[in-house]
């Protein structure tokens, strides 16, 4: 969590934006749910309605797109949808730590660790 400081700095200061896709808001509730964890719950409820932040539905559009993306780059469905969803959404780049992702070349991708602290 800490690499995405950085990130979340250029939220706050306005200098970015963040759109994430629905699989991966799901993603990150997976643990808070499976412990039990309320308080991590509302943090991330917290983040996710921050100014700057926007969590994209997954619309056929985004679908048709993860199809290809998976039939092009052998990519897991819900790496798919969110590659689509970055795509679709008109993000300049994705960022992430799947590097199975550089296979992408519609879309420019940016690993966790390129990230300046």
């Amino acid at each position: 969590m800490t690499r995405l400081v950085p990130i979340f700095r250029r939220v706050q200061s306005r200098q970015t934006e963040i759109v994430l896709s629905a699989v991966t808001e799901a993603e990150l509730l997976v643990r808070p749910y499976r412990e039990d964890d309320l308080e991590a719950l509302e943090r991330i409820d917290g983040l996710l309605d921050s100014e700057g932040i926007a969590v994209a539905p997954v619309s056929r559009k985004i679908g048709r797109r993860s199809a290809v993306l998976r039939a092009r780059h052998g990519l897991h469905m819900a790496d798919a949808i969110i590659v689509a969803t970055a795509i679709e959404t008109g993000c300049n780049a994705i960022v992430g730590n799947d590097k199975m992702w550089r296979r992408v070349d519609e879309i420019a991708y940016v690993h966790l660790d390129e990230i300046e602290r």
